[in-house]
């Protein structure tokens, strides 16, 4: 499975490359949302080689409906076609391909995904698991950091339209964030704790929607990292890709407990 994972990535990679890329161009457009064409072609890519694979998934991704590519699936795959799309329309080199599967009976967890691959788009950079199984950087065995204080803590931090009260807390006071790093995809951002290239992601402010982190947070679990909500509670299943979320990934239980505890005291 994690072969069939990979090989998606790296045909949505060469597409990029390709003369039909345009980052530029539109595909569809809302009040509420804009999708451009390099979303709907990276999806269209990767459902694809869903349903050529012999598989059977029930799909559920950012652009399109839930569908099955068989009568009776015995996976379910959880597709983050482009995350950092706004990163991609203004050439900004970073951006992240996320696929997760699941069996198809289990809740939409991270502790429940089978195989997950989180796949930087321009570095070509692979992130992946399978459950039980460890964690890989580019085929080697990953960890998280063994950080356990926010004074020595490289986090990174979404700011994008997040709750500004609990942003503020987070950047000021005693003790102090020592570096924050913002990379513009979520996927790509949590799934570095996996790796210890950052020691916690912190996203707060119920936005954050399920295919942009399912995958990254099972590589981190996989990793040794710890996953939760702001309170400190595990995440509630994933239901749809509309409802939002809040994030804590970390590398240490000490270092979490502060991060909630810092967290607590702006409420």
């Amino acid at each position: 499975m994690l072969e069939l994972l990979e090989q998606l990535f790296r045909q949505v990679r060469v597409y990029t490359q390709s003369e039909r890329y345009d980052r530029k161009q539109i595909y569809a457009q809302s009040p509420r949302h804009t999708t451009m064409q390099f979303d709907r072609d990276a999806e269209d890519i990767i459902v694809r080689g869903l349903e050529e694979s012999g598989y059977g998934f029930e799909v559920i991704t950012e652009e399109r409906a839930t569908f099955s590519t068989s009568s009776s699936p015995t996976y379910r795959i959880v597709v983050d076609p482009i995350d950092g799309s706004t990163n991609v329309a203004r050439g900004i080199m970073t951006a992240g391909i996320a696929l997760a599967v699941l069996p198809i009976d289990s809740p939409v967890l991270p502790e429940n995904v089978q195989w997950a691959l989180v796949g930087e788009l321009f570095s070509g950079i692979v992130y992946q698991a399978q459950r039980g199984g460890g964690a890989f950087r580019n085929g080697r065995r990953c960890q998280v950091s063994d950080v356990k204080s926010l004074k020595h803590c490289l986090a990174g931090i979404n700011l994008d339209g997040r709750d500004s009260k609990l942003t503020r807390t987070l950047l000021s006071g005693s003790p102090g964030i020592e570096y924050v790093r913002r990379m513009g995809s979520s996927a790509i951002d949590s799934v570095y704790v996996a790796s210890g290239t950052y020691d916690a992601y912190i996203d707060v402010g119920d936005i954050l929607t399920g295919e942009s982190f399912l995958a990254s947070a099972s590589i981190v679990l996989e990793a040794g990292g710890i996953i939760s909500d702001p309170q400190g509670k595990p995440l509630r299943p994933i239901t749809n890709l509309t409802e939002g979320f809040s994030l804590i990934a970390a590398c240490t239980k000490e270092l979490h407990q502060e991060i909630i505890t810092k967290i607590q005291s702006a409420r």
